[in-house]
């Protein structure tokens, strides 16, 4: 791993962790494309996942009397619907159009947070159960390309949760799927152990992921999570369009 994608990927974990942070998520938006470009799909959603658990789990313990264990058990299970079948996808899918699929997904998923604050009319779902699908097609989502919370953005909104404890909620999910993610695509030969990047970046990530969420807490009491959301969208969309086209010219070429 060279110098420079190495600095390029701790600089991505910095922001994505600290607008995770103030908004409650962030980081699969931001690392994901970049982390594609510098290791290919599989192996870069693999890192990026990786990456979330460290985050998730850092910024639970920081939320954690927020956190809404009731909602969260209906959750729980229904990841496993999802991230089987992503990592059996990520397995039979050629590297190129893995990375289309990935930037889609994250161009998509932007434009789902983007407009997930003007949708006014969506009905109101009272039961905690609806939360099942959602959780489900967000694990998928999160094995496939890094990113889960758009789709819980809008279960969030149609069910009038409140931002606080949604917020708080995502970070044991995020590190829930994100250990699914990584042990089914291992364990389905997905991604091969072989190909993840050297032991010894994983401390670097966790000594980076613990600043992100120091800088963060200070940020959140200046920075509302709208304007933190907005920077992720804008810095994300550049990269899931660099991945989009990347992808495109493999799988083409």
């Amino acid at each position: 791993m060279s110098v420079g994608a190495l600095a390029l990927l701790l600089a991505a974990v910095l922001m994505g962790g600290t607008i995770q942070r103030v908004s409650g998520m962030g980081m699969g938006l931001m690392i994901s494309p970049i982390l594609t470009l510098i290791f290919g799909a599989a192996v870069g959603v693999t890192v990026a996942n990786v990456t979330t658990i460290f985050s998730a789990f850092t910024i639970g313990i920081v939320l954690r009397a927020q956190i809404d264990w009731h909602r969260y058990a209906y959750m729980v299970p229904s990841a496993l619907v999802g991230s089987i079948p992503g990592g059996l996808l990520v397995r039979e899918m050629d590297g190129g159009w893995l990375a289309v699929l990935v930037g889609g997904i994250i161009l998509t998923a932007l434009a789902l947070t983007y407009w997930a604050d003007r949708l006014t009319l969506l009905p109101e779902l009272r039961h905690n159960a609806w939360i099942i699908p959602f959780a489900a097609t967000g694990a998928f989502l999160n094995t496939v390309s890094g990113i889960s919370a758009p789709v819980l953005i809008i279960y969030a909104l149609a069910s009038r949760w409140d931002q606080r404890s949604f917020a708080a909620t995502l970070q044991p999910f995020f590190l829930w799927i994100g250990l699914l993610s990584v042990a089914v695509k291992i364990g389905v030969g997905a991604t091969p152990v072989s190909d993840l990047p050297s032991a010894w970046v994983l401390p670097l990530i966790l000594v980076t992921v613990l600043a992100a969420v120091s800088l963060g807490s200070r940020l959140a009491l200046r920075v509302s999570p709208q304007v933190a959301r907005r920077i992720a969208i804008a810095v994300a969309g550049l990269g899931a369009v660099s991945t989009l086209l990347r992808g495109l010219v493999d799988a083409l070429g």
